[in-house]
């Protein structure tokens, strides 16, 4: 589809609505999203993929042949759609998780018919997000646990770096940022282990070449097409603090805001009850077949 081939994993009916699910990173791929959004299945038919640049789908050199301009956001929200339409639905549910959620709202701004409701977990629809992070008191303490990483170590960046090394690295380092219960952390550090982690982003976003996931204006996007909304943000969230999905809320009538306890940025894995009772219970109620 759109020149690129796409990793694509699928639970449940496919009768059910659709709810294609796109993942974060965008160095990532859509694994680790996969224990909380499979049990989904029981409401939706549960559409999984790699983002082109990631994974198992088309890759920029020298995993592939994908030239480095085919990252812009732009072209991954239409491989949304031609997704969806692929599989045959006239509209999906898109949840859209962290850098994934902004990828999200610009289906929205370019495929608005196509989107039946969003989920926008993890995310922000903002670029400024330094004030809410300052308010943020998990944030410095939880920033001296995490060892720095080198963006100049040949071992992570240079030539003969495995695929993925920086993002790896990244992702260890930064882990208790990214989860709340460090009783848990062995447990999230199996999870990255299974990531297939890509280093198609790294030059392309140095070098300041990627036009920012989300629309220019966001909220007005959203507001615009005025479906339905879920945001679902970890109360612990040291990424995108609480306040932007607070501030989103507030400007989103049509939006419904669901706050994780005692999770940070990987509420699904932090607190897998609250991620998806909040989900499921915003598809059963946007349902066509429901009420």
């Amino acid at each position: 589809m759109n020149g690129v081939s796409l990793f694509v994993r699928q639970f449940g009916d496919p009768s059910r609505p659709m709810l294609v699910v796109i993942h974060g990173g965008p160095t990532w791929d859509h694994s680790y999203l996969v224990p909380a959004v499979a049990e989904l299945s029981d409401v939706a038919h549960v559409v999984l993929f790699d983002l082109r640049g990631c994974g198992q789908s088309s890759r920029t050199p020298p995993v592939g042949s994908l030239p480095v301009s085919a990252l812009q956001p732009d072209h991954l929200a239409d491989d949304v759609a031609a997704l969806v339409r692929s599989l045959g639905a006239a509209q999906a549910d898109v949840l859209g998780f962290s850098y994934g959620g902004m990828i999200a709202m610009r289906v929205v701004e370019q495929h608005p018919e196509l989107v039946r409701s969003v989920v926008l977990a993890s995310t922000t629809a903002y670029r400024d997000v330094e004030d809410e992070l300052a308010q943020s008191a998990d944030y410095e303490e939880r920033h001296r646990l995490c060892p720095p990483v080198s963006f100049g170590d040949p071992a992570l960046t240079g030539p003969e770096a495995p695929d993925g090394a920086l993002s790896r690295a990244m992702a260890m380092a930064g882990a208790p940022m990214a989860i709340w219960r460090l009783d848990r952390l062995a447990e999230w550090h199996e999870v990255l282990d299974r990531v297939r982690f890509s280093s198609d982003w790294n030059e392309p976003y140095a070098a300041g070449k990627l036009r920012p996931a989300a629309p220019d204006d966001a909220p007005r996007v959203l507001r615009d097409w005025d479906g339905p909304a879920l945001l679902l943000q970890g109360a612990r969230d040291m990424g995108f603090p609480i306040g932007v999905a607070r501030r989103l809320h507030a400007e989103l009538p049509n939006s419904t805001l669901a706050e994780v306890p005692e999770a940070a940025h990987m509420a699904h894995f932090d607190n897998p009850s609250a991620w998806l009772t909040a989900i499921r219970a915003f598809l059963i109620r946007d349902s066509p077949t429901s009420g």
